[in-house]
């Protein structure tokens, strides 16, 4: 099967692998569409922490091939993410993924929409549980984008410049990022760290000097989360800003060069058609 594998920055081949043929208990068989890279893998390109070789990706969309679910059959459009840890990424024509981390799509969307939904999931996990309070966004990336549209939605008011905010969330944040996250803890708020970038300090930083900041840019979200992320998508609420791109799986190099440079990125086969419903 063919695959898209990290071996190194700037060394993203595309490749034939193995298909694995058993179906492992508690897993279904897809066949991936499109697959979506964030700010999560930027990081992890760029600093090299991925393995070699990896299969890259961590969210996509496809199609069904194999299940013992009987709420996912085969044909039927599907949104895949993975777990952290996870031995090997989802850029492949043929993966396995956990049936908890499977959700099947019943009103039509493309696929390359599709695979953003666990993107914005992982935004949603990060929301204040209390409704009603006041946000702010700092930092220039997709992520701050999609979270000053899904905020007011939400029912968290935006702080406009100047106002306090009761929690800031930090996207792509470098030192100068998290000298306002300071202050903003030093007036009672809380951060929450969504994504960091190349310069970030935090890692050289005294946990005394963390207080306050909440690191979620690794966080675990739930299937509601990602079926709630895929009706924002459905009902058009979302736009989508500049900076997410999208290549075919022949223009991976490419793809690599703008997801380096800051853009969130969106891999497709172009063979395959959209997903059909009758």
């Amino acid at each position: 099967m063919r695959v898209l594998a990290y071996y190194g920055i700037n060394d993203i081949r595309d490749e034939e692998w193995p298909r694995q043929k058993k179906l492992p208990l508690g897993y279904v068989r897809a066949e991936v569409r499109a697959v979506t890279l964030g700010e999560r893998d930027r990081f992890s390109y760029l600093k090299g922490e991925w393995p070699s070789p990896y299969v890259v990706g961590s969210a996509a969309a496809g199609l069904v091939c194999e299940s013992a679910d009987e709420n996912l059959k085969a044909g039927q459009p599907v949104v895949l993410w993975l777990p952290g840890g996870s031995e090997q990424g989802l850029a492949a024509e043929n993966v396995l993924v956990p049936a908890d981390c499977v959700r099947k799509v019943e009103k039509a969307l493309s696929y390359a929409d599709l695979s953003l939904a666990p993107h914005i999931a992982a935004l949603l996990h990060a929301l204040p549980k209390a409704e009603g309070v006041r946000c702010a966004v700092i930092g220039e990336s997709f992520q701050g984008e999609m979270l000053r549209q899904i905020l007011p939605m939400k029912g968290y008011p935006l702080a406009k410049e100047g106002e306090t905010s009761e929690v800031t969330f930090l996207t792509n944040a470098d030192a100068s990022l998290f000298d306002r996250a300071t202050e903003v803890t030093n007036k009672g708020g809380t951060v929450q760290v969504l994504s960091i970038g190349d310069d970030s300090p935090w890692e050289k930083w005294p946990l005394a000097m963390r207080r306050g900041l909440c690191f979620n840019f690794d966080a675990a979200y739930s299937g509601a989360e990602v079926e709630e992320a895929v009706r924002l998508l459905i009902e058009g609420s979302l736009s989508f800003a500049a900076r997410r791109l999208t290549f075919v799986w022949d223009d991976v190099d490419k793809a690599f060069q703008a997801l380096g440079e800051g853009s969130i990125v969106t891999l497709t086969q172009e063979s395959f058609p959209e997903p059909y419903f009758p």
